[in-house]
């Protein structure tokens, strides 16, 4: 009759391991399987409500001949500096004279299009 001690008994299947003892690679894997998934569903539920630009209505567009400095303010590429420059400039007959005031450049000026219009009208909304 062989000992206790024998490595051939000290050897358990994966069976009979008990669950506090579950190897680190396992656990690793598990972990990178949930990192995984929680992935995909954070990715997929952000791309579900994400709505693109080009969908705007041109009631959501911001108006830049009537909107407040903060409604410009939440403008791309716009601070409270150039909010207040483009309140100055008004009236705008079209969003592309937006360009002539300064620190609106081409490239700011491309990706503000999509987002706002220059709708006739009074000269600001802000003094009245």
């Amino acid at each position: 009759m062989p000992s206790e001690s024998s490595p051939r008994q000290s050897r358990r299947t994966v069976a009979e391991v008990p669950p506090h003892e579950i190897p680190w690679w396992w656990q690793a894997l598990a972990c990178l399987v949930f990192a995984f998934v929680g992935t995909l569903v954070c990715n997929e539920s952000a791309v579900q409500h994400r709505r693109p630009v080009e969908h705007l209505a041109d009631t959501e567009r911001i108006d830049i001949n009537f909107s407040s400095q903060e409604q410009l303010e939440s403008l791309p590429g716009i601070g409270p500096v150039l909010a207040r420059a483009i309140i100055t400039a008004r009236p705008f007959a079209s969003a592309e004279e937006l360009a002539r005031v300064r620190g609106v450049g081409l490239k700011l000026l491309e990706k503000l299009r999509p987002l706002i219009q220059a709708a006739p009208g009074r000269r600001t909304a802000d003094t009245w």
